[in-house]
């Protein structure tokens, strides 16, 4: 029990460390790309710190597989240059409860990392669009509880959910004359982005004039506002960064319109073989430091972990581009990579103990 904590320990040390440089650089070049966009709007020093710190969630998220495989490499290899993995050995310890220890590990951070794209990373996603809003001229956005609002001109949007690609459901939209009263109330069940403006659907208005309200029902309705494609790329959450449940909210909505919705499947699948990932990244490392591994140096284990890493990821974009040109479901197009280097772990585990017993095999049979 100890031994299997001392491991875990490990693990965790090597992959914080992992991860907090990998963030680090990653924020200092998103520092660096920002300086340039610093006076626009009211975009200043203190609204980019706080940008950083809202996109740190998202690349701890980001970089996390890559951060367990380099840590567990790393303090795994470390265990085994001090000898202390043959000293667990020796000491009646044996290959499947080290192993065993890694996957406990791996879990803990698997499902770390996936609370925290399901829970935290969402809400600073919205947040740091927030401020990447202050630098939009034409046009001011607030957001209020689950509703966004837009002030256009003369008029006010309120949206009560803002969805990637510019749609929208339940629209609010109240026309003002110059001195501030109400002129028109336009209600529409779902939008689509246009040049400028939005396609209502489903839309119910209402127009005050000469002291009364005369109300219509009308199918589709064009807006043809101020508020551009560009802004509301600026205030919706990427798919890849929202929610499990908001996203299949979202999938819902693209099904019930008959839009398509294979790059969204795709993430949503990506999202739930995160923590699977994750694990198979450690049960990765452990074989490096097995074996004649162990006489290797610190920069030899990081090399091979960033080749392993930089493979994964240049292997699971090829088979997505791949899977998606012929037309394999999402499901399987993420599956693939997982379960390639999952074979490639196992094999490069119990490899020789296979061929051995394959072998013996081989060595009745001929003698029969």
């Amino acid at each position: 029990m100890i031994i299997s904590r001392y491991i875990q320990r490990s693990i965790h040390l090597g992959t914080m460390g992992a991860l907090f440089l990998l963030v680090s650089l990653a924020l200092f070049f998103s520092l660096v790309g920002e300086l340039d966009r610093l006076g626009e709007g009211g975009y200043g020093i203190w609204q980019l710190l706080e940008y950083l710190a809202l996109s740190a969630p998202g690349k701890v998220v980001e970089f996390l597989p890559l951060a367990v495989l380099l840590g567990s490499m790393l303090s795994l290899g470390s265990l085994a240059s001090n000898s202390e993995l043959i000293a667990m050995q020796a000491s009646g310890v044996t290959m499947r409860r080290m192993l065993g220890a890694v996957l406990q590990a791996a879990v803990l951070i698997a499902v770390v990392g996936f609370l925290l794209a399901d829970w935290i990373v969402p809400d600073a996603e919205i947040h740091a669009r927030k401020i990447e809003n202050l630098r939009q001229q034409k046009t001011s956005a607030l957001e209020v509880g689950q509703g966004l609002w837009l002030k256009d001109e003369t008029k006010v949007v309120h949206v009560e959910q803002l969805l990637p690609n510019g749609h929208a459901r339940n629209i609010e939209i109240y026309h003002f004359d110059d001195q501030g009263g109400l002129q028109k109330m336009i209600k529409a069940v779902r939008a689509q982005p246009l040049d400028g403006g939005w396609q209502l659907h489903q839309v119910s208005q209402t127009v005050l004039a000469n002291g009364g309200a005369s109300s219509q029902q009308i199918e589709s309705l064009i807006y043809p506002g101020n508020i551009s494609h560009e802004l509301l790329q600026v205030l919706l959450v990427d798919p890849r960064h929202m929610s499990s449940r908001e996203l299949i909210s979202y999938l819902r909505f693209l099904d019930d319109n008959r839009l398509d919705a294979e790059v969204e499947r795709l993430i949503f699948w990506q999202k739930m073989f995160a923590p699977v990932t994750i694990i198979i990244m450690c049960l990765l490392a452990f074989p490096f430091v097995l074996g004649s591994q162990r006489q290797s140096n610190t920069g030899q284990r990081l090399l091979i972990g960033i080749v392993l890493g930089l493979s994964f990821m240049v292997i699971d974009r090829v088979l997505t581009q791949l899977g998606t040109r012929f037309g394999v479901t999402p499901f399987a197009v993420v599956l693939m990579p997982n379960l390639l280097f999952l074979t490639f772990s196992l094999y490069l585990l119990y490899g020789r103990a296979w061929r051995r017993v394959l072998l013996a095999l081989l060595g009745r049979l001929s003698r029969r």
